[in-house]
């Protein structure tokens, strides 16, 4: 036998003429498949970022990145499952293997899931976003006032006023509070004693008012409101004023609001009673 037989086989195989017709032919369809899938891919990326052109704001806006990155891994597998599918590769076990696999993962990794698509709701609607201000109530209790550092898909990071960052999963979460949107409230509440005159410590409450109104023409929400006698403490009657100010003022509105509140109660000769929080006096 002829020892170079073997090899003069491969080559009568690989010069065969229909062979070769079938190679060319996968070869160009492989080609369509990958140019197919490219301009699948510049399209929808171009569709999607003309729509939210402009509507960043908007959850149209908020939740382009998100519907890109599923359009992107959709059309790279279906471009991979359609190669193989020309080179004769049965798919049928890949696609089984893939939804074996895709159930696996959904048990494992359910919390995951839970976070990502909390994730997705939470962007979409635009509740929150970085710099605001809030208040978070989830599974491990209630945080203090934080600031908003950063909207991941699976968790918020929230800076602390301590300067601690906490990390908190989307799927954690049960309600949010925002105290950068629309507006605040600034209240002051000021006890006296019982035996002050309310009438005359209303005034000054309502003097303090008006000259923080005419010192803020048109930066609040709406003028100061006496709210008269707010409660009826042990030695105090508390007497509070509140305005409506721009987010994250509030503050600073309570404060000098306060300074006008005791100077105009001193014009009256009224004096606060004991501070609010503050233990009474032992009796005699």
């Amino acid at each position: 036998m002829d020892p170079l037989e073997p090899l003069r086989r491969v080559v009568r195989d690989v010069t065969d003429p229909q062979l070769v017709a079938r190679g060319i032919e996968t070869l160009l369809w492989l080609a369509v498949i990958a140019l197919a899938a490219w301009a699948a891919l510049r399209i929808s990326h171009a569709l999607l970022r003309h729509t939210a052109a402009g509507r960043a704001a908007e959850p149209a806006g908020r939740i382009t990145p998100i519907i890109e990155g599923l359009l992107r891994y959709a059309i790279i597998f279906t471009a991979l499952i359609l190669m193989l599918d020309a080179v004769h590769v049965n798919v049928t076990p890949v696609l089984a293997s893939a939804t074996v696999l895709g159930l696996t993962l959904g048990f494992g990794a359910q919390y995951l899931i839970r976070d990502l698509l909390a994730g997705v709701f939470l962007i979409a609607e635009g509740t929150l976003q970085a710099g605001d201000l809030v208040r978070v109530v989830g599974n491990i209790g209630t945080t203090d006032l934080g600031t908003v550092e950063r909207i991941a898909l699976r968790a918020l990071r929230i800076r602390k006023v301590s300067g601690e960052l906490l990390t908190v999963p989307h799927g954690s979460i049960m309600w949010i509070g925002n105290l950068s949107r629309d507006y605040a409230r600034a209240i002051v509440q000021i006890p006296i004693p019982y035996g002050a005159n309310v009438s005359a410590a209303l005034d000054g409450l309502r003097e303090a008012a008006q000259a923080w109104a005419a010192a803020h023409a048109g930066g609040g929400p709406a003028e100061p409101k006496v709210d008269g006698i707010a409660d009826l403490r042990d030695g105090a009657i508390v007497l509070q004023c509140s305005v409506l100010v721009a987010p994250g003022r509030e503050n600073d509105a309570a404060a000098e609001l306060r300074r006008n509140i005791l100077e105009a109660l001193a014009r009256r000769g009224v004096m606060p009673g004991t501070p609010l929080g503050s233990p009474s006096p032992p009796s005699a």
